[in-house]
């Protein structure tokens, strides 16, 4: 996945190293609650790091992130 690409989809979201449960889910195209739902029952799509807590908060490293959009593109995964 082109940089370029990588770079439209987080264009929305605030340049922090930390993203937030609700920034995931508008890169991956989902609502916050599912992504809370995929925590809570342990069933992360395959290659989606855990999140860190900050402050009783989840949110994943943004490195990471987009480490994990880059391989799903590359490999069409739908999740």
């Amino acid at each position: 996945m082109s940089g370029i690409l990588l770079s439209q989809l987080t264009k929305d979201i605030p340049a922090s190293p930390l993203i937030s449960v609700k920034e995931l889910a508008i890169l991956l195209g989902r609502k916050p609650q599912t992504i809370r739902k995929w925590l809570c029952q342990n069933s992360l799509p395959e290659g989606l790091p855990r999140p860190r807590k900050l402050n009783n908060k989840n949110c994943w490293l943004r490195t990471d992130i987009e480490s994990f959009i880059a391989a799903m593109f590359s490999s069409n995964n739908n999740f």
